[in-house]
């Protein structure tokens, strides 16, 4: 709760347009739940990342070679972009539908095109992830961690 005369802060009102009293409402919470579960499920790929990382610093990156650090830069951004998508959709939905004087066709398309958008770049990432992790450059990884790939 805000003191009279002070501005909400952007998570307070991000939450009061999801929780709003109306009707219109339902699809808002539905539509949080769903990214929000999506980035839940997604956050595990950041440690991953994070691990990643930290195993290549851990190693001589002299000897991993060129094709280690192509195939590690795509496999990084792989894994860190599905969490940060279901993140970002949270908050474009707020974005799109607060203060954009959009006509409210447009701002449907956008939120349509968003829920199309953001699962099938999910699954293109997934795909790209498993197909970089079978790579030879990366088993000792994938090992080490016991990823099931």
């Amino acid at each position: 709760m805000t003191m009279p005369g002070t501005k909400p802060s952007y998570l307070g009102r991000v939450l009061s347009f999801y929780f709003a009293p109306i009707w219109p409402s339902f699809f808002t919470i539905f539509y949080l739940i769903f990214f929000f579960y999506f980035s839940v499920f997604h956050s595990g790929k950041v440690v991953l990342a994070i691990k990643f990382l930290l195993y290549t610093l851990g190693n001589s990156t002299e000897l991993l070679g060129l094709s280690y650090l192509f195939l590690g830069v795509v496999f990084l951004i792989s894994l860190i972009i599905p969490f940060s998508v279901s993140i970002y959709a949270i908050l474009l939905l707020f974005e799109i539908w607060e203060d954009t004087g959009w006509e409210h066709s447009i701002k449907l398309f956008v939120t349509a095109l968003i829920i199309l958008t953001v699962p099938l770049l999910i699954i293109v990432m997934d795909d790209i992830i498993r197909l970089v992790a079978n790579q030879p450059q990366l088993q000792e990884f994938v090992f080490l961690n016991n990823l099931n790939i």
